[in-house]
């Protein structure tokens, strides 16, 4: 900006005023009323000119700053999501898949009326009434796979009971409902303990590759299988409605709600993940349980997610599931349509500290209204 006359003015006055300064200093005290006169005039003429030249332009560099720094908190309050929050779920699923951190109890002692296997290293089968006891082994890279069955006639009705299951940690477990009404398909991952399953009356007894038998078990006796490490799957068919077989709280991490399907085309094969939900509802407890129902078929999915299942139910021909925990990276659709469904902060103000936003709001924008008012003083 070029000075004005009226600062030109005033910085001659500053110089004078300090030589004469500096003079009445050499003169111990002295000047004359001539340099005093000079100087009245100077300083008149200076003022003369200020009130005379045009206003000078407000500064708009404190409104661009201050809309700038609003514009910025706001898109961060709208836009910027928080990095984690705490859910609860309730679905009804065909499929789920989850990870155990730490060792407990998966599977609780369940009877059956039949029971699938596959994945067997070692198996040792019961002394029968007409067969002595006997133990089979698979040798590198072979398994064994076996069903066991109830009869219901004849009399007595057969029992078969799968003992309790505790996995160690890591184990991956996948639980999804076959096509046949009331079985369901327990798959284990690096799983290595010993399986059981108790046998009472009449069962039949069938091994890969060879045909099924019909054994009568007077006492109650035990099939041991020991799992290969990689993967063992339990088929597990129930007379009825299925019971409770799963303890009422498990704590997981890795919660997946995909299957993945394998198809062949021309020669080539596809592979993609479907979504296994049929229904249900995403409750968000950071904020104060707001609700959010899920359609079939959304494809629900976390970068990071721990906590525990609650209920691990086995309908007629679905599960259902109850989830509490801490999620990251929460997401629904698929590619190019997929969003974000974790919270925003001006979400998590609102639920977490409203009577503290209310206030905060109120007082910036109190201060914004008296700011623009010297502003527009200023240029009027």
């Amino acid at each position: 900006m070029q000075p004005t006359h009226g600062d030109r003015l005033r910085n001659l006055l500053n110089q004078k005023a300090k030589a004469a300064s500096d003079a009445v200093l050499d003169s111990d005290g002295c000047i004359s009323s001539s340099t005093v006169g000079a100087l009245r005039r100077l300083a008149q003429l200076a003022e003369i000119c200020d009130r005379a030249a045009p206003p000078r332009p407000p500064k708009r560099w404190p409104v661009a700053l201050t809309l700038g720094v609003t514009l910025a908190m706001v898109s961060i309050l709208l836009f910027a999501r928080v990095s984690e929050t705490e859910i609860e779920l309730d679905l009804m699923l065909t499929e789920v898949c989850f990870t155990l951190p730490t060792q407990q109890g998966l599977i609780l002692p369940t009877r059956l009326s039949s029971l699938g296997v596959t994945g067997i290293q070692h198996l040792e089968l019961p002394r029968f009434r007409d067969q002595h006891a006997r133990a089979m082994s698979g040798s590198d890279g072979e398994d064994f796979a076996i069903r066991l069955s109830v009869v219901t006639n004849p009399h007595p009705e057969g029992t078969i009971t799968l003992a309790g299951l505790a996995p160690p940690a890591g184990s991956k477990v996948r639980v999804r409902h076959t096509n046949v009404t009331n079985e369901y398909r327990v798959s284990l991952n690096h799983v290595n303990l010993p399986l059981q399953a108790g046998l009472t009356g009449s069962v039949r007894i069938g091994l890969a590759g060879s045909q099924a038998n019909v054994r009568y078990i007077a006492s109650p006796a035990s099939v041991r299988m020991q799992p290969r490490s990689d993967q063992v799957d339990l088929d597990l068919h129930f007379a009825g409605a299925p019971t409770r077989a799963f303890p009422p709280l498990l704590t997981v991490s890795e919660l997946s709600l995909f299957r993945v399907d394998e198809l062949t085309e021309g020669g080539r094969t596809l592979v993609r993940r479907v979504s296994t939900l049929l229904s249900g509802t995403l409750y968000f407890e950071s904020l104060g349980g707001r609700e959010f129902r899920l359609r079939p078929g959304e494809g629900l999915q976390f970068e990071r997610c721990e906590g525990e299942i609650r209920a691990l139910l086995l309908q007629e021909d679905h599960v259902t599931m109850r989830f509490h925990g801490q999620v990251q990276g929460m997401s629904i659709g698929s590619g190019i349509h997929r969003r974000s469904l974790m919270p925003t902060y001006l979400d998590w103000l609102r639920a977490s500290h409203g009577l503290s936003l209310l206030w905060g709001s109120t007082l910036y924008l109190f201060g914004l209204a008296v700011a623009a008012m010297r502003w527009l003083r200023t240029v009027a």
